[in-house]
């Protein structure tokens, strides 16, 4: 099994090619459509030819092109169903927290929220049905691909991590790597993001690829 990074500007999005089949994690922005088929095809795919695309989680920079690809493409997308009903209405959670002191929260909220509206004014995000609704512990085998889902929530309620055969994690926004591998900064729940991280460190994860910044070694990880 092989994970490609896929850098979205701001977001990652994952390519992941066994011996005969290809999974995408998460998709970019809406405005990211021709740099992520670009990218794909860097890597001698098809958008088309995708088995099945996985949503770790329901925020615009990870499901910005579903839409696009389910309609266009005729991909299949998997999400889980605490995430789903923000799939369905294309309304952005902005109920969440922003671990910082309160003046950074302030100005960075302010500024957060002018960007997004202009962004969305000019790319809107396209709601979806999801095909399939994923739940904690589920086997992926049965699609082609080694792996399990597991539950992590609290940057969203339905945010999930895949958990590969071979211990690479994919960990959405759980896990960022701006700077330094850290926790999620914008939390839903903190009590349930606390819970998620204390699940994490008793997974056998070997590399870590985060939503936000490069992937790393389990280790280099102090929560």
């Amino acid at each position: 099994m092989e994970i490609k990074q896929l850098a979205l500007g701001m977001v990652n999005a994952y390519l992941i090619k066994n011996n005969t089949e290809c999974f995408l994690i998460d998709t970019g922005m809406p405005m990211n459509k021709l740099k992520l088929e670009n990218a794909l095809k860097l890597e001698g795919i098809k958008t088309e030819e995708i088995k099945l695309v996985i949503i770790t989680h329901s925020d615009i920079d990870h499901i910005g092109n579903c839409a696009y690809l389910q309609r266009e493409k005729g991909l299949k997308i998997a999400v889980h169903d605490l995430d789903a009903n923000q799939c369905r209405t294309g309304r952005i959670n902005l109920n969440r927290k922003r671990k910082a002191s309160l003046f950074s929260k302030m100005v960075k909220s302010v500024l957060f929220f002018l960007v997004l509206k202009r962004l969305m004014k000019k790319f809107p995000l396209e709601s979806f049905e999801p095909d399939i609704i994923l739940s904690d512990g589920q086997d992926l085998n049965p699609y082609g691909l080694d792996a399990n889902v597991v539950h992590i929530p609290g940057h969203t309620m339905g945010s999930i991590g895949i958990l590969t055969g071979e211990g690479d994690f994919l960990s959405g926004d759980t896990i960022n790597n701006r700077k330094k591998p850290t926790r999620a900064d914008i939390v839903e729940n903190e009590t349930a993001l606390q819970s998620s991280l204390k699940i994490i460190k008793n997974l056998s994860i070997r590399n870590v690829y985060p939503g936000h910044g490069t992937p790393f070694h389990m280790s280099e990880l102090k929560l």
